[in-house]
């Protein structure tokens, strides 16, 4: 799983306000507020980095252990694809 690459969908749209990101489902018509975290993985979605690489990214910005973060990562990214604004390559 953490080879996989998730990428942003066309289906969605975002916008940063202050440390959260809004996410909508043009399909659904839902809107998503992400954490500043997970606000970051949806920007690092971009179908060439791995889910272990932006866990590292994290790590660096967070100061974090890398084996939690991990685990973090690949449950955010499981949700935004449940949502349909994220898939893996």
């Amino acid at each position: 799983m953490y080879n996989k690459k998730p990428v942003k969908t066309k289906n969605a749209i975002s916008r940063k306000i202050e440390d959260e990101t809004l996410v909508l489902n043009l399909q659904t018509k839902q809107y998503h507020i992400l954490n500043e975290t997970a606000g970051m993985i949806w920007e690092l979605a971009d179908g060439n980095t791995t889910i272990e690489e932006i866990a590292h990214c994290i790590c660096e910005e967070f100061d974090a252990s890398v084996d939690v973060v991990k685990e973090d990562v690949v449950h955010t990214v499981e949700g935004l694809h449940k949502l349909g604004v994220v898939t893996l390559e």
